[in-house]
């Protein structure tokens, strides 16, 4: 079973081109990564604000992104916020550990 994740960040106002030019660079990263299913930036109606839905094969899939686009993920949190995050599908160790604790974060497990 395949795992979604949806984000929301809030871009700060000093920070939000280069916000935006990392976004697009995760996207093109993302875009040749076997596991990856589908890696979408969205603009919200709240100002600032961004959301992604990101799929992955699997959990692992997930963390195997995570580590390939570490460099640019550090980048993306410097100018940015992160307000909430939802996975549904099952979790690994790493990224429960990442979960565990975080605000904001909502678990939706299959039935």
């Amino acid at each position: 079973m395949s795992l979604v994740v949806i984000c929301e960040f809030r871009a700060r106002t000093d920070g939000e081109a280069e916000f935006l030019r990392v976004a697009r660079a995760l996207a093109s990263a993302a875009a040749t990564e076997p596991g990856t299913l589908r890696y979408q930036w969205y603009s919200t109606q709240t100002p600032h604000h961004y959301s992604i839905i990101e799929e992955y094969v699997d959990a692992d899939a997930a963390e195997t992104h995570n580590n390939h686009v570490d460099a640019l993920l550090r980048e993306l949190f410097a100018v940015a916020d992160l307000v909430s995050v939802s996975f549904f599908g099952e979790l690994n160790t790493y990224l429960r550990d990442w979960a565990t604790g975080r605000e904001g974060v909502a678990l939706n497990v299959p039935l």
